[in-house]
């Protein structure tokens, strides 16, 4: 008799809904273009295909993604929302950004897609051709250098701090409008993935003075590392990785994980993410992928205190 009740009862609770049996979200805190875009939408269709469910992509720029970020973060931890994480939301905290949030503790850790070291470009009316010849110029000029970068940034800091020169950050909601004020002749430097400024390097509208990364890039071997030019304290390596809520269930947590990497394991994705000049480097575990944000997170707060903007 209990036996039957108990039955009864189990046929009476909801069922238990498989996951995802729904689409998901994924928020992007940048405006469309750009490397963000391209691994957003590669990543978003990867994913859709292998979990059976559409990935939307939000497009939300401005302030480095906090406001995309603070979007998020009112949605249930239950694996439908998914956030392209970058190093914005580090670099806004380490600035000072007010945010509704904690830019480590808000989220749970799915994985690394990719990253990419930065090229240092300049606009052609500036006559250097190394960054040694850049420094020279930046100091005999008497003017700050007018370095753009998307959203709030610290890039324009580890330049300044590495080639001691003074440099004024003038900020972007996106890589679009930082490249065509470059152009332009509006601002005098920024740093982007080379493969999407190739085509302006090799028509002289833009001029790149080294990669700062560790490595030389293959779409430009002859450019010099910026530690091979003598600066070997300017790193810049872009990096970008799926987050979702905090307190979101480990097994949907390792269910998005497994599609992040079998996308990225894909030739054709993969080939995308390449041909924009980013390094395929999924993460080994998600754990794996929080600890790296973590210590970006602390990197961060050290370059903007030895700026004097945090203490």
């Amino acid at each position: 008799m209990i036996r039957a009740a108990f039955a009864l009862l189990l046929l009476a609770l909801p069922a238990q809904a498989e996951f995802p049996d729904r689409p998901f979200r994924l928020i992007v805190g940048y405006a469309p273009g750009g490397s963000t875009d391209i691994i957003a939408r590669t990543v978003a269709d990867g994913i859709g295909q292998r979990l059976g469910q559409q990935v939307v992509v939000e497009n939300r720029g401005g302030a480095g993604g906090v406001p995309a970020a603070a979007v998020a973060v009112q949605n249930e931890a239950d694996g439908y929302t998914l956030v392209l994480h970058t190093q914005g939301l580090n670099q806004a905290a380490a600035v000072g950004t007010r945010m509704p949030f904690h830019p480590v503790d808000a989220w749970a850790p799915i994985g690394l897609a990719a990253t990419g070291a930065n090229a240092l470009m300049i606009h052609p009316s500036i006559p250097a051709r190394s960054m040694r010849e850049l420094q020279a110029w930046v100091r005999a000029s008497g003017q700050p250098l007018r370095f753009g970068t998307p959203g709030i940034g610290l890039s324009s800091a580890v330049f300044a701090q590495g080639m001691e020169v003074e440099m004024e950050e003038i900020r972007y909601r996106g890589t679009s409008a930082a490249l065509a004020d470059l152009l332009a002749g509006r601002v005098h430097a920024y740093t982007i993935a080379l493969a999407g400024v190739l085509p302006y390097v090799q028509s002289g509208q833009l001029r790149a003075l080294a990669i700062a990364g560790p490595r030389r890039s293959r779409a430009m071997p002859e450019l010099p590392t910026t530690a091979e030019a003598g600066f070997p304290t300017v790193i810049m390596v872009s990096w970008f990785g799926l987050v979702t809520l905090a307190g979101t269930p480990p097994d949907r947590v390792a269910a998005l994980f497994g599609a992040l990497n079998a996308t990225l394991a894909d030739p054709v994705a993969r080939e995308k993410l390449e041909a924009a000049g980013l390094d395929v480097d999924p993460s080994a575990s998600p754990a794996q992928f929080g600890a790296m944000y973590r210590a970006d997170f602390d990197r961060w707060m050290v370059v903007s205190r030895q700026q004097g903007w945090t203490r």
